[in-house]
């Protein structure tokens, strides 16, 4: 034993009990965090809290089970008094093993495979739930009873659908809909209801499913998965960009690296972009690996997300797929991390700490010898160039399965295109597309339709004195919803109802200008009467959640799928043989030096939904920009193309991939208040004499958000160290009363 502590003078007390028999975060995710804060400007303690569930279940939770292994050990001591008490096979509460104060012989039985724990939520876990199975009636009978009841009529569809009885935990997990409306049915004779066993890991990986048809690689695929599979076996980091045209079978790859990660003894994380597309590819992990797999993402309420990161840090289970906040899940030895769609910019966090999933994997794949698989048709210019130069290894998938070719790409010109008078010179369905649709439907197969605003119109102008309803809180027009009834700010979310006359003029020839989802949706209903259809943006995906929608366009119930951009991404919809993007110009007017990547990814990706099935599909672009190199190069399927013309653009004016970025704003409601804190950290950042390339400050491209002017400096380097030194010698620890100045590292978007 050590000397004695002096005695300091101060009190102590003694400590009562150990709250945890285990650190929540392991030391590799400790460091993981605390390299996470380093590189993006934030603290530790921020970084832990944006990574950790907000509730996780207490240690008393926690239980032990014995193993094969430990049913046959012959342990001395307190050692034997454990496994004496669990030999019964039961999982017993750590508060109800004899171990004597001694949490290290735990840790030893755990070590030589003789226990092992599971993680449950103590007695207020309950061991069965409320199951929900519809009532047999006729439709009309079903029509009287559900009224007009759009979630009763979403949530009777998914049953219907799903043809056998689901938990209520199910149901609103697949489609928002909340358990009070299921009761209500219920009262209403639609709906019965009874307990069911709780599975216990979650119900949505049960078991995996024997017997699945084995998929034929092709010699691209298995190639790529062969160095994969090969770094996860030898434990040896590789950083790979799989560039795999749409529909090449990127996905399979995925599965089979996954399934070496688990033979090796060895865990995997499966980030994709959108919590929308978590529960297709959730269910082809559960057909291939049952509960070995789980779920996370911020959809889940509290206590799910925190019993699902429970059974991944005991290990129960080891595969984990969710979108961003994933990439910190608590797998034991990761030997795969897959960053699926890794082009896309939802991966970065946009409020603090405003980190980066794929760098968190990164930092923790080049920290654990593991495969980092960054996975894409359009990939990010800074993958592309890192895989060009060599620091990235480029497997490339460069056709697709079964030979089926890529769709056919019309680019549309809509100045030579006749608009209708309400349209204002802005045709919404050009005659080649209405004719493509007309057959398409005619054949019995399925569209998609991109529009990539919202809600009915952009904005609301007075024809008599031009004013556009902006927001009293931003420096946006309000979007008109609900067809024409209601104008909403996207930004603060203030809503007012449409007015009868012009507040300034009283003038009453207010006219909504441009077209959103909902009013492409009035159209095509127009054109196509007896056509089916379902719209998914994020006002339809909030009412009746993502889930429901795609099931009504992949049960074939709907024809058509109108959206935004989450329709674009990774969708696989056999029976689409046709896109239509509405308006292709939306992206390329954004201030923003990542317009034409980001126009050419989704042009790229939403074409790449057509021609997945058996029938060849086709695209319709339409366009007033027919000639600029995001379009063309994107009607070409031309990644190559695009990216050489583009990197010699970021080149020249110093953008990433060629510099570190980083973006401050500061702001308050204050504007002079602001922009002189503006100039403060601006003169601060130019005295400091780091080779710096400083723009700004300005007035962001945003000058006022929910109520607070706003002021930006863009600081540009040729390596992040230079930056972050930069910040740390600029940033007051305590801005001005009233000022908010905010860091952005690597920022996706610059408004």
């Amino acid at each position: 034993m050590g000397p004695a502590p002096e005695d300091d003078g101060k009190a102590t007390r003694e400590i009562l009990a150990a709250l945890d028999l285990e650190p929540v975060c392991s030391p590799e995710l400790l460091a993981t965090a605390a390299r996470v804060a380093e590189r993006f400007f934030a603290s530790t303690g921020e970084v832990l809290k944006s990574a950790l569930p907000a509730r996780l279940p207490a240690a008393g939770a926690v239980r032990y089970r014995i193993t094969e292994r430990g049913a046959l050990a012959r342990g001395e001591g307190a050692e034997r008094r454990i496994l004496e008490r669990l030999a019964d096979g039961d999982a017993v509460r750590v508060t109800d093993l004899p171990i004597d104060g001694r949490q290290d012989v735990l840790r030893a039985l755990e070590q030589r495979g003789w226990i092992r724990p599971v993680a449950v939520a103590g007695e207020r876990r309950r061991r069965v739930e409320r199951a929900f199975a519809p009532v047999p009636r006729d439709a009309e009978d079903r029509a009287r009873l559900l009224g007009r009841s759009r979630r009763s009529a979403d949530a009777l569809a998914y049953l219907l659908a799903l043809g056998r009885p689901a938990s209520a935990s199910e149901i609103r997990a697949e489609t928002g809909i909340a358990l009070s409306v299921l009761r209500a049915m219920e009262a209403k004779g639609l709906l019965l209801s009874f307990e069911q066993r709780r599975e216990e890991d979650g119900g949505i990986f049960a078991s995996a499913i024997a017997g699945l048809p084995s998929i034929r690689l092709t010699a691209e695929q298995a190639e790529a998965a062969r160095a994969i599979c090969d770094a996860i076996r030898s434990r040896r980091y590789l950083a790979a960009l799989l560039q795999g045209v749409t529909g090449s079978g990127k996905t399979e790859v995925y599965l089979r690296g996954i399934a070496a990660a688990l033979e090796a003894g060895r865990g995997a994380i499966w980030l994709v972009p959108e919590i929308a597309l978590t529960p297709f590819f959730a269910r082809r992990l559960q057909q291939r690996f049952g509960p070995r797999a789980a779920v996370l993402h911020s959809a889940l309420s509290e206590r799910e997300r925190g019993l699902a990161w429970e059974r991944v840090a005991a290990g129960e289970a080891r595969v984990v797929i969710g979108p961003r906040s994933a990439a910190f899940a608590p797998v034991a030895d990761p030997g795969l991390f897959v960053v699926d769609e890794e082009h896309d910019a939802s991966y970065k966090q946009r409020e603090s700490p405003r980190y980066d999933a794929r760098e968190v994997v990164a930092i923790r794949a080049r920290a654990g010898d593991a495969a980092l698989v960054f996975g894409s048709a359009t990939p990010s210019l800074e993958a592309y160039h890192a895989a060009r130069e060599g620091r990235l290894t480029l497997l490339r998938l460069n056709a697709r399965v079964e030979a089926r070719p890529l769709p056919e790409v019309a680019i549309v010109d809509l100045r030579r295109e006749k608009a209708l008078p309400e349209e204002k010179g802005v045709p919404l369905f050009s005659a080649p597309l209405v004719e493509r649709l007309h057959r398409v439907f005619a054949s019995g197969e399925q569209a998609i339709l991109l529009q990539p605003r919202r809600g009915y119109a952009p904005f609301l102008v007075c024809r008599d004195c031009g004013f556009d309803f902006r927001c009293s809180q931003c420096s946006v027009t309000r979007t008109v919803h609900e067809r024409g009834r209601s104008l909403v700010c996207h930004y603060c979310g203030q809503r007012a109802p449409r007015p009868a006359r012009c507040p300034e003029c009283a003038g009453a020839l207010l006219e909504e200008i441009g077209a959103g989802t909902e009013r492409v949706a009035e159209r095509f209903a127009a054109l196509f009467p007896t056509v089916a259809y379902a719209v998914l943006d994020r006002d339809t995906a909030r009412r009746r959640g993502h889930a429901a929608v795609l099931e009504d366009f992949a049960s074939g119930r709907a024809s058509c799928l109108i959206g935004t951009q989450m329709v674009a991404k990774g969708h696989d919809f056999p029976g689409v043989t046709a896109v239509g993007v509405l308006s292709a110009d939306t992206l390329l007017n954004f201030p923003d030096f990542r317009s034409s990547e980001k126009t050419f990814e989704l042009l790229a990706q939403v074409a790449g939904r057509a021609g997945r099935g058996a029938s060849a599909g086709s695209v319709h672009i339409q366009t007033f920009h027919p000639q600029h190199p995001a379009i063309r190069h994107a009607a070409a399927h031309d990644v190559d193309g695009f990216a050489r013309q583009e990197l010699e653009f970021r080149r020249a004016f110093f953008y990433p991939p060629f510099s570190e970025l980083a973006a401050v704003l500061v702001s308050s409601t204050d504007r002079e208040r602001a922009e002189s804190a503006a100039a403060e950290v601006g003169r601060a950042m130019r005295s400091d004499g780091s080779k710096l390339l400083l723009s700004g400050p300005a007035p962001a491209p945003l000058e006022r958000l929910q109520g607070r002017w706003r002021f930006q400096i863009l600081l540009r380097a040729s390596d992040r160290k230079r930056i972050l030194a930069a910040l740390e010698a600029s940033i007051p620890e305590r801005p001005p009363a009233g000022v908010r100045i905010d860091v952005d590292v690597d920022p996706q978007d610059l408004m």
